[in-house]
């Protein structure tokens, strides 16, 4: 099976306790069953502990919860006795990956880091064409010999991500001409002829419905409930600036490269649209506000706080679906007005 990786991809070293922002931090810790067989049979102070410590969550899922936002096993040095008690391999697939994502479509496999990582993050802010080589000829190669649907839905991909990067428009309008393409693409998926958006009846919607459904999800830092307090007190003041549009459009590339082929199973191109526009505008609004304080949160962390707090919690990713499909403000034709009145 090919497997492909983005250029940063092999660049990656975790820096440990250096992380401004540790993934020993905030969450709960999924334990695979593999590991939690191991690690009944740990002997001593450290497996007596790891027993104690391993419980069954909300979801049915074997877990080490979080005590006061920490991992019970990330010592005062902010390091993990698990790693420095009985070594490496024997973490949790959970922590072994991080933030390595391998997503599998049968006939290949992308790779890609995620942006939740502050150390990953700084590599795809500073690659300057991250995807330039990510799974293009021989990719499509391999799924048009196999699968027409899979092809389709690569070279969509590939167009999507050709229209975030031209240059010759402000970002939001590309955003806005992505989601216009990509409502093409979703009439074809549902087999059914592509029609012009009609903006009939279609009055666009203030952006405050978007920042007072993130103030109304699983929040894990305060720091970040107050940021969003302060942007939806003040959000008709603040303009998204240039400069952050050039580092959005990477985090944008890679929620295309994370989420667009989840099509092949959902049958849905939008969602990933739908979720960039949201990123978009709360966290270019962050940043407007962070940039009049001389940046008490630099922008990579603002970006890369987004991805932890949204896109890795479960309970958020399931508010965002439910919006999407039941919500018209989220529909591809308010959407758009909302990106083209934005100054």
């Amino acid at each position: 099976m090919m497997n492909i990786y983005p250029e940063y991809y092999k660049k990656f070293r975790c820096i440990a306790n250096l992380c401004e922002d540790s993934c020993c931090k905030d969450w709960d810790i999924d334990i695979d069953s593999e590991t939690e067989r191991f690690y009944q049979t740990v002997k001593g102070e450290l497996g007596d502990k790891m027993r104690k410590k391993l419980v069954t969550d909300e979801y049915d899922e074997r877990v080490f919860k979080v005590e006061n936002g920490r991992c019970p096993f990330w010592n005062k040095d902010m390091l993990c006795d698990i790693y420095i008690g009985i070594g490496e391999e024997h973490l949790s697939q959970t922590c072994a990956n991080f933030p390595r994502v391998k997503i599998d479509f049968d006939v290949f496999q992308e790779n890609i880091l995620s942006f939740a990582c502050p150390e990953a993050a700084r590599l795809m802010l500073k690659e300057k064409d991250a995807y330039s080589h990510f799974g293009d000829e021989d990719e499509l190669s391999e799924a048009e010999n196999c699968d027409d649907y899979l092809s389709f839905l690569l070279k969509a991909r590939k167009r999507t991500a050709e229209i975030l990067t031209d240059g010759s428009l402000p970002f939001n309008l590309r955003l806005a001409d992505c989601l216009e393409f990509n409502a093409q693409v979703q009439s074809i998926l549902n087999d059914e002829e592509p029609q012009p958006l009609s903006f009939e009846n279609k009055n666009g919607s203030d952006l405050e419905f978007i920042l007072k459904m993130h103030l109304d999800f699983e929040i894990m830092s305060e720091l970040w409930r107050e940021s969003l307090e302060k942007v939806l007190n003040n959000y008709k003041k603040l303009v998204i600036r240039d400069d952050f549009t050039v580092d959005f459009e990477k985090f944008a590339l890679y929620y295309v490269y994370r989420y667009y082929l989840e099509a092949v199973r959902s049958g849905d191109v939008l969602y990933a649209l739908q979720r960039i526009v949201c990123a978009y505008l709360v966290t270019g609004l962050m940043d407007s506000d962070f940039a009049d304080k001389g940046y008490p949160l630099p922008r990579m962390r603002v970006l890369q706080r987004y991805s932890k707090e949204v896109e890795h919690s479960y309970e958020n990713t399931e508010k965002l679906n439910a919006a999407f499909e039941n919500d018209e403000r989220f529909s591809v034709e308010n959407l758009i007005l909302l990106l083209e009145s934005i100054e």
